[in-house]
């Protein structure tokens, strides 16, 4: 018997972790683009002069690592708060349209439909404040890392 054969599909994530992991230590996978994609990003004009302060490389180092560490509690919070936005807008639809008889995933569906069009349509809005984000994250990244 074989012994990848019990292996379920989170050992095989892991493993593939691990390989990808050893493979850009060992110098097999080059990390050129991601590199390149850093830099283009943290040259943006409002990231420019982020972090150029004589303590700019500890502001930085934490600023990497808080993104880290706070990235995944962040998009669950997201994740809950349009969750509940959706909720309340089924909810909305239920009590306003004549259709009360159908499923709940039918006005959980156009709830988030919904919000989808209004986050497309007011992108506007949102769509520089991120970018600067991504500027400064990817400064403090370069800026740790070398």
């Amino acid at each position: 018997m074989w012994p990848l054969n019990l292996l379920k599909k989170r050992h095989w994530i892991v493993l593939a972790i691990c390989v990808l992991f050893l493979a850009s230590y060992t110098g097999f996978v080059s990390w050129a683009k991601v590199a390149q994609a850093l830099e283009h990003l943290a040259d943006q004009p409002a990231v420019r002069q982020r972090f150029a302060t004589p303590i700019g490389r500890g502001e930085a180092i934490v600023t990497s690592f808080m993104f880290v560490l706070l990235t995944p509690l962040a998009l669950a919070a997201a994740g809950g708060v349009i969750a509940f936005i959706g909720a309340i807008a089924a909810g909305i639809l239920r009590t306003i349209l004549p259709l009360r008889d159908l499923r709940d995933w039918v006005f959980i569906t156009a709830a988030y439909v919904a919000i989808a069009i209004a986050v497309w349509f007011l992108r506007g809005f949102w769509t520089g404040p991120a970018w600067e984000f991504l500027g400064l994250i990817a400064k403090a990244i370069l800026i740790a890392t070398q």
